[in-house]
């Protein structure tokens, strides 16, 4: 029920190292962005026409579609 940013803004004195740590972490505003991406780059792979790629092939289309400049 406490905010976290707070009470690491409490305990800094404390942990000072971790304080800097968690606060960098807790500020990233949390976001499905990436993973819808990734979900409709998947629906553009899988297509009727490509219904028998395994799994794996499609993992590495994906990671490949990702990751290629």
């Amino acid at each position: 029920s406490q905010d976290p940013l707070k009470w690491w803004a409490a305990k800094e004195a404390a942990y000072p190292s971790v304080a800097v740590i968690a606060r960098h972490i807790l500020a990233v505003p949390a976001s499905s962005v990436p993973a819808e991406r990734i979900f409709s780059l998947g629906g553009n792979i899988v297509t009727n026409k490509r219904t028998k790629l395994t799994s794996s092939n499609v993992d590495s289309l994906i990671f490949l579609a990702k990751n290629m400049p």
